[in-house]
C-alpha cells in the first residue's frame, strides 16, 4: 500500500512524526532493507534516516538486524499498540493512586494577590494634558507635587488656581520645587499663597507632578511658554503602583533638597492651615 496522506494521518495520531511514519510505511512494502534503500522511497532525508530509524526502534516498531550494512524489519503495528496500550494503563493507575496526594500538594491557596499593573497613557498637547491634570488635582486628598521648569509657576497659577485654592482649604499639602528667577519671582509669591515652594538650583527640561503618591504624569512643555493652553506639549501618565511610588519617593527628595522660597525672595513665611500637617 502506498505511502499517502491517510495513512500518514492516522500512524500520527498513535504518536509518530511524519518521518518516522513515513519510514514505517516504506518497511512495511519492503519488509526489511537497509537505510540507503529506504530513505529515497520514504523522502526522509538520508541525513535523518538514521535518527530515525533509531526512534523507532525504541518505540518497538522496528527490528535492527545485525548484518553489514545493517537492514531494519518493520514490527507489527499491532503489537506496538497493544504495547502502548499497556503503557498508558500503566500511568492511569499511577495517576489514579496518587491523585489524592498530588491535589493536596498542588492545591489552589489563593493567599497572594498577583502584583497590580497600572495604566500608561501618551498624552499630546498642552490643552489635553491640562484636563488631565485638572481630573488629577480633583481627585488628590493627601498631596501633590510638583517639580518643574522656571514657566512652570505661571502655568500653574493660570491653569489651575481654583483648584489650588479648593485643594489648600481641604488640607491637601501642595509642595512645588522650581529653579527662581527674576522673571518668577512674582508668580512663585502668588503660588506661596496655597502651597508650600522651594527653589531648586538646577533648571527641569521637563514638569514631573505627583499626586497622592498613585498617579503621575510628566510633560515636556512645547515651547516652554507661559501659556497655560497653548502648546504642541507631550505627556505620559500611569497610575502604575510600582512607578508611581518610586516617582513620588524622586520627586519629594528632589523638593525636599530646594531651600525654601522665602529664603530666596525675602518673603515673609505664610501661616500654614493646620491640616496641612502630614498625617
Amino acid at each position: 500500500m502506498p505511502v499517502n496522506p491517510d495513512r500518514l494521518r492516522k500512524l500520527m495520531d498513535h504518536g509518530l512524526t511524519e518521518y518516522q511514519a513515513r519510514v514505517y510505511l516504506t518497511l512495511l512494502d519492503l519488509g526489511s532493507a537497509t537505510a540507503s534503500q529506504i530513505s529515497p522511497l520514504s523522502k526522509v532525508p538520508r541525513t535523518r534516516i538514521y535518527a530515525t530509524m533509531q526512534q523507532l526502534h525504541e518505540k518497538g516498531l522496528v527490528q535492527i538486524l545485525p548484518e553489514t550494512p545493517l537492514r531494519y524489519k518493520a514490527v507489527p503495528f499491532a503489537a506496538y499498540l497493544r504495547a502502548l496500550t499497556d503503557d498508558l494503563r500503566s500511568r492511569a493507575k499511577q495517576i489514579d493512586a496518587g491523585l489524592d496526594s498530588l491535589a493536596r500538594e498542588f492545591a489552589i491557596n489563593a493567599q497572594r494577590q498577583p502584583e497590580s499593573r497600572g495604566r500608561f497613557e501618551a498624552i499630546y498637547g498642552r490643552k489635553n494634558v491640562r484636563e488631565r491634570l485638572l481630573r488629577m488635582y480633583d481627585t488628590a486628598s493627601r498631596e501633590v507635587i510638583g517639580i518643574g521648569t522656571t514657566k512652570s509657576p505661571g502655568r500653574i497659577l493660570g491653569a489651575f488656581m481654583p483648584s489650588l485654592v479648593e485643594k489648600a482649604d481641604q488640607g491637601v499639602r501642595l509642595k512645588y520645587a522650581f529653579c527662581f528667577t527674576p522673571e518668577n519671582r512674582d508668580d512663585v509669591r502668588s503660588l506661596l499663597k496655597h502651597a508650600e515652594v522651594r527653589h531648586i538650583d538646577f533648571m527641569m527640561p521637563v514638569y514631573m507632578h505627583v499626586f497622592d503618591g498613585r498617579e503621575f504624569l510628566m510633560s515636556h512643555p512645547i515651547p516652554d511658554d507661559d501659556s497655560s493652553y497653548r502648546g504642541d506639549d507631550i505627556a505620559i501618565w500611569t497610575d502604575d503602583p510600582a512607578i508611581a511610588d518610586a516617582m513620588s519617593e524622586m520627586s519629594e527628595r528632589i523638593w525636599e533638597l530646594g531651600k525654601p522660597a522665602e529664603d530666596q525672595i525675602g518673603e515673609p513665611r505664610p501661616v500654614k492651615r493646620a491640616a496641612l500637617t502630614k498625617p
